[in-house]
């Protein structure tokens, strides 16, 4: 049976130190036993000898990511003889090209983001967030304020990795409740989406449900078929770019719809529908299916407004 490993993510001075340290002193992962920590670099935050005593933890300083080798991690846990470690890194390390020992089993990666930075690495360090969020289990932004702004940091992180839970704490490490800011109504009889707003209502369909089920909504999307959807069915969405061109994906919803529908691949079409969730088998958790109450083509929007650019 492996050790459990627990990977801590993010660019320097974003609070990991302090993050390990508070969760250990509040006990937020049980009771681990002994823990080992892996630390990659000595940022603003020194890890406190009688703290990590009282955590019955230990940490060793790497100097590079080339000293984490098989023979350098099984000499420290001989030594320490760790129930569970937690590897602390910046946003250099590639999760996927660690060199670990085989007995090391990795639970969860998590990513922590300044919020007072995030704008600014968001725009200036792109490929390397996306990276970092891609490959997290869970996001947690720091150091937030309870503004309009930090739900949209939870979209941007959602729009990039819809499937990783997204955390916001203030200045105390307390979780922020935030009320969404939509940037549409939901006041109205039929919900109109813009196709500037698409990613929002993408991601909040997921995560309010309340909001949505039972109501009717319009928008322009691209219709995209698939021998493997179910029949009579396809996804209403649109390209979107998370990073530059090479990293375009498609995002949308499954539409049903009765009848005959004579729509082209890729085609573009206004569409009516009517939200529900339901689960499918294999599947725990409930998907949004928009039930066509009307399939109107239209022409495909020019080639900037049709690309979705996930800001």
């Amino acid at each position: 049976m492996g050790i459990p490993v627990v990977v801590i993510r993010g660019i320097l001075e974003s609070g990991k130190t302090r993050f390990i340290i508070d969760s250990l002193k509040n006990g937020d992962f049980g009771d681990l036993g002994k823990t080992l920590i892996f630390a990659e670099e000595q940022g603003e935050e020194e890890y406190n000898e009688e703290e990590l005593k009282k955590c019955k933890a230990n940490v060793v300083y790497l100097d590079s990511k080339e000293d984490f080798n098989d023979k350098f991690i099984n000499e420290k846990v001989r030594e320490f003889k760790p129930h569970v470690i937690f590897i602390e890194a910046n946003e250099m390390w590639d999760i996927d090209q660690m060199q670990t020992p085989p007995y090391f089993d990795v639970q969860q990666v998590m990513t922590i983001i300044d919020g007072t930075t995030f704008t600014a690495y968001f725009n200036n360090m792109r490929q390397k967030f996306n990276d970092m969020i891609k490959a997290s289990d869970i996001v947690i932004i720091n150091r937030c304020k309870p503004t309009p702004e930090t739900s949209s940091f939870k979209r941007s992180v959602k729009l990039i990795n819809p499937q990783v839970a997204v955390l916001a704490l203030d200045d105390d490490n307390k979780e922020l409740k935030l009320e969404s800011d939509l940037p549409y109504s939901l006041k109205e009889d039929i919900i109109s989406i813009s196709l500037e707003d698409f990613g929002v209502f993408y991601i909040d369909t997921f995560e309010s449900k309340d909001r949505y089920e039972g109501r009717i909504v319009e928008f322009d999307c691209m219709a995209v078929f698939d021998r493997k959807l179910p029949k009579k069915s396809f996804i209403a969405g649109r390209l979107a770019m998370t990073c530059c061109v090479d990293d375009i994906q498609l995002i949308g919803h499954l539409v049903a719809y009765k009848g005959d529908v004579s729509l082209k691949n890729k085609s573009w079409i206004h569409l009516k529908a009517a939200i529900h969730y339901m689960k499918f088998k294999g599947n725990p958790e409930e998907q949004v299916v928009f039930d066509a109450l009307e399939i109107t083509p239209i022409e495909t929007p020019d080639d900037e407004r049709a690309l979705l650019t996930l800001n």
